[in-house]
């Protein structure tokens, strides 16, 4: 791996944990009691890792028929998939998939350097949205 990619790998990581982070401050925003701000933050830490296996099966999807020779290596035909789901839907999945950390945790975990550069920019968005909306959420909240 490249520096320039193990130094993109390392802010996709701390993005990630950042992204966490700001789920549960969301969550904490909105619940009054810490108990069940952290059981749903658990919940929900659980349905985005369902969530992203989910999506991964789409959002990964090849619109070409892959075959393994015999020593594991992949061989891209030039056959269309009849299961492919189209552009627009693998396009969409690819979108959440990124968007949910487990995700971007995931697709880290793989070595895979091609959306490397991509991810910083869904993180952004998703730790600005999610916070963005909590301080909305809370300021609106009438306080006891």
């Amino acid at each position: 791996m490249s520096m320039p990619d193990f130094a993109m790998n390392c802010l996709n990581t701390i993005l990630i944990i950042i992204s966490f982070c700001t789920i549960f401050n969301f969550i904490s925003l909105i619940c009054s009691e810490i108990t069940v701000a952290t059981t749903i933050s658990m919940l929900l830490f659980i349905a985005m890792f369902i969530a992203q296996g989910a999506f991964a099966i789409t959002a990964t999807a090849s619109p070409y028929i892959i075959h393994f020779d015999t020593e594991g290596n992949e061989i891209i035909t030039q056959e269309l998939d009849p299961r492919y789901p189209g552009d627009a839907k693998v396009k969409m999945a690819k979108t959440i998939y990124f968007l949910i950390p487990e995700g971007q945790a995931m697709r880290i975990g793989s070595t895979e350097t091609e959306y490397l550069y991509e991810m910083p920019i869904y993180s952004i968005i998703f730790i600005s949205i999610l916070n963005i909306g909590g301080i909305y959420i809370f300021y609106k909240k009438e306080l006891k």
